[in-house]
């Protein structure tokens, strides 16, 4: 049993023997065609202008929570792509009155709630379900791995899991419940597979992912997926920018954050507002993940991402095994 690691602490081991001779023969790419990363739905990355050119990219983007102007109302989009909301919202709109949804469109919904544990998200999301075949769900966060076989019990089919890891939240840091994310990664899926759920609810890996080595740590742990931040906040494609040519990031807790979310702040401020220097292109960063992604595959003997996550040795290493200055 794994314990409460970094992912600094994990050291990934090959496989003994690889059939796979070039990293060009494996697929890094998920069955839609895109790398295993949300981008996480965070207004200094995200908005109506550039969710385009980042939903044709090869990254999985989610439309923040974001009020109309002047309103407290949230725009339900019908363009197939992921959208947050709120709880309240999500009840409104999926249960209360259902009425309104069109049957043609395939709705991506992300809950962004404060917790992914409580019961009302668990109720909602089943009765919702039973009217909408065209629903998919997406809740969090939840940072124990009961809550996660209650995730698979209730059909909920994204989770992402982790609190308090992002560099914009200070969940963890105010309250001190947290828990590793190679932890809690590798034990959602223990109890997933010992418990013999008949639903897979795909974990996404989420807060505190600000490198590929760590990204790829987390999918080898058996996470499905990646949800990333910071890393999206320093292309040049996001919206943030400064005066001065650097970029505002914010956690969706924070002053900025909450003002976005609902157009004052509405409640206890559990994020954090830094700048950033702007470091790449979206296409330069994907092209980067790609490769490098080709590369641990290949140490794995993986062709595939589903032969990839999850199915890789691990062993506990020293913080400073071993240094890099670019990772």
């Amino acid at each position: 049993m794994l314990k409460m690691l970094s992912f600094d602490e994990i050291g990934l081991i090959p496989a003994s023997i690889s059939s796979i001779s070039s990293r060009k023969n494996v697929d890094p790419f998920t069955e839609d065609g895109k790398l295993p990363i949300f981008v996480a739905p965070m207004t200094c990355i995200i908005n109506n202008n550039n969710f385009k050119t980042f939903n044709g990219s090869r990254v999985i983007p989610i439309r923040p929570v974001c009020t109309i102007p002047g309103g407290n109302k949230v725009m339900l989009t019908h363009d197939n792509a992921w959208q947050a909301m709120t709880l309240d919202d999500f009840q409104s709109i999926f249960v209360d009155n259902r009425h309104i949804i069109q049957e043609y469109i395939n709705y991506h919904i992300l809950i962004d709630c404060a917790s992914g544990a409580m019961q009302r998200v668990f109720d909602l999301v089943h009765t919702a379900k039973q009217h909408h075949s065209n629903l998919t769900v997406m809740t969090g966060n939840i940072a124990n791995p009961k809550t996660y076989l209650k995730c698979c019990e209730a059909g909920i089919d994204y989770v992402r899991v982790g609190v308090g890891g992002g560099l914009g939240c200070l969940t963890s840091v105010l309250t001190g419940f947290h828990a590793s994310l190679p932890w809690l990664i590798t034990e959602c899926n223990r109890l997933y597979w010992n418990d013999n759920c008949p639903f897979k609810t795909k974990i996404v890996a989420d807060g505190g992912i600000n490198s590929i080595d760590k990204a790829i740590k987390a999918l080898a742990l058996g996470a499905d997926y990646v949800m990333m931040g910071m890393t999206f906040a320093k292309c040049r494609e996001a919206c943030g920018r400064l005066q001065t040519g650097q970029k505002v990031y914010y956690g969706q807790s924070s002053v900025l954050g909450q003002i976005d979310r609902f157009g004052f702040v509405k409640g206890h401020i559990e994020g954090c507002v830094v700048n950033i220097e702007e470091e790449y292109t979206l296409k330069e960063y994907n092209e980067k993940f790609e490769e490098v992604l080709r590369s641990a595959m290949s140490y794995a003997a993986s062709d595939t991402l589903n032969t990839f996550i999850g199915n890789v040795c691990y062993e506990e290493q020293s913080i400073h095994e071993f240094n890099c200055y670019n990772k």
